[in-house]
């Protein structure tokens, strides 16, 4: 059965008082990102005590943005902050809160213009179990350990999630390879990477991305393969719940392996966009 998060469990009546906190799996995000963002080369990662501000660097709205923070004290201001934040670089971007406080706030963004966007990303969480399914033939899984192999993991995972394959040298360095905590897994086919995640343990949640299939490897299982490998990798190093954000395509293939939603990551739109 999966593990939900704390805010995720909690009764009505106790989420104000942990709405003061960030939970367990907000840490697992804002750390992926300060990691992704904030060691590559044209990104940067900055944080206050009221928002996290990650951006790419690149004109990609998705991946430019400021987490608010709750208690959300002055809620308005911190959005108006983070619109000035990327106003001044000259990149899309957009604000992003967890549900349910987005329900709180909504109407001191919307008041000042900002739309809520109609798509919010799903956090999902899973138990992991003792032994998970093995990987399908003729998969074959293992650490990406040298530069060599960084490379091949970082194209595939680039080249799996549409993304510019040129651009990947620029968020997945060498230095993730001696991170605690992180480690990245490549799913081979004929000695060619087919299929690629990537563990971010933080406390005892195994933060679980990257998880990305070649187009012309899908349909196979590779993804819930590497999905589940990264889960073991986190249950080795004492992770309690695996945790992921879950894109549309995605999430059917997470439920059916027992990963329940928790939460969601909620996004606003700035006035002019």
């Amino acid at each position: 059965m999966a593990a939900r998060s704390a805010s995720a469990r909690a009764p009505a009546d106790a989420r104000s008082a942990e709405s003061a906190e960030l939970s367990p799996l907000d840490w697992n995000f804002l750390d992926a990102n300060r990691i992704f963002m904030g060691s590559s080369r044209r990104g940067e990662y900055l944080e206050r005590r009221d928002v996290a501000i990650a951006s790419c660097g690149l004109p990609v709205q998705e991946l430019n943005w400021g987490f608010l923070k709750p208690p959300y004290d002055g809620v308005a201001a911190t959005a108006a902050a983070v619109h000035s934040h990327f106003a001044g670089r000259g990149l899309p971007f957009q604000v992003t809160l967890r549900s349910p406080d987005a329900e709180r706030c909504a109407g001191a963004l919307e008041a000042g213009g900002w739309r809520r966007r109609p798509d919010p990303t799903p956090a999902m969480t899973l138990a992991p179990p003792a032994a998970p399914p093995p990987a399908p033939a003729p998969l074959e899984i293992g650490v990406a350990r040298t530069p060599e192999q960084l490379v091949a993991f970082r194209e595939a995972a680039f080249e799996g999630f549409g993304y510019p394959v040129r651009a990947a040298r620029l968020f997945l360095d060498e230095r993730l390879l001696a991170l605690p905590g992180v480690c990245l897994l490549a799913g081979r086919v004929d000695g060619a990477v087919a299929a690629t995640s990537m563990l971010i343990a933080t406390g005892g949640v195994a933060g679980i991305y990257w998880v990305a299939t070649l187009a012309a490897q899908r349909g196979r299982g590779y993804g819930a393969a590497l999905t589940w490998a990264a889960v073991a990798a986190g249950r080795e190093l004492g992770c309690r719940v695996a945790s992921l954000q879950a894109s549309k395509l995605g999430r059917p293939v997470y439920a059916r392996m027992g990963f329940e939603h928790a939460l969601d990551y909620v996004h606003y739109l700035p006035p002019e966009a």
